[in-house]
């Protein structure tokens, strides 16, 4: 019987994971194993009203929140997608695939915005009741091709997004400590690459560490 494994995707803005999972899921069902897993992404969820209004609330650039704000406002919606969709899915041996989970909040509230990483890694193992996922696959992409892609394919921002270099190159430091924290978890993927080479690199992944 295939094991559940919980599967989870971060890297740089503009680094096409969201584009990645989306292929992943057509390859999936063109070879009819679709039914192994179950895809979602964060802030929010597919399964929950709930956490999609905090996601919008969150998103919505009318809204001046603190990054303290955020951190838990992210960890609640976070924790209605564990009980929706990522629990019960594991329960019943399913492969979750998420697009971001609790690394991103350690990222951008706890590190770029200054609450700190272990203060929101503590609330967020409260959160996820110590969730921690199998993989993360890292898309890797250095911080002036982030920007470059986010500045030419992005029409509007949202509050999470900026177009400032020195931000850019403070999320790719923040990624490289996790890294440097927690190497066996995660896997990096050259994101600089077509997206053909980077789909074939991913399943690469999963066939040598997942499926």
């Amino acid at each position: 019987m295939q094991r559940a494994k919980f599967i989870t995707f971060e890297g740089m803005d503009g680094s096409g994971k969201t584009t990645i999972i989306s292929k992943l899921k057509e390859k999936f069902i063109e070879e009819n194993i679709i039914n192994n897993f179950i895809f979602t992404r964060e802030p929010g969820s597919s399964k929950s009203t709930e956490a999609e209004k905090i996601r919008n609330f969150i998103l919505d650039n009318d809204n001046n929140l603190s990054p303290a704000v955020e951190a838990l406002l992210f960890a609640a919606s976070r924790r209605i997608n564990l009980e929706k969709a990522i629990w019960p899915a594991l329960e019943n041996n399913k492969i979750v695939i998420s697009d971001r989970y609790y690394h991103s909040s350690l990222i951008y509230q706890g590190f770029l915005g200054g609450v700190g990483i272990e203060q929101v890694r503590e609330i967020n193992m409260v959160a996820t009741n110590y969730t921690i996922p199998d993989l993360i696959i890292f898309f890797d992409l250095k911080p002036e091709i982030s920007l470059k892609r986010i500045t030419e394919n992005r029409l509007v921002l949202d509050r999470m997004e900026t177009i400032d270099l020195e931000y850019y190159k403070k999320l790719y430091e923040g990624y490289k400590k996790l890294i440097d924290y927690e190497p066996d978890r995660f896997v990096i993927i050259d994101a600089s690459q077509s997206i053909e080479n980077v789909l074939n690199d991913v399943l690469n992944v999963f066939k040598k560490r997942v499926l």
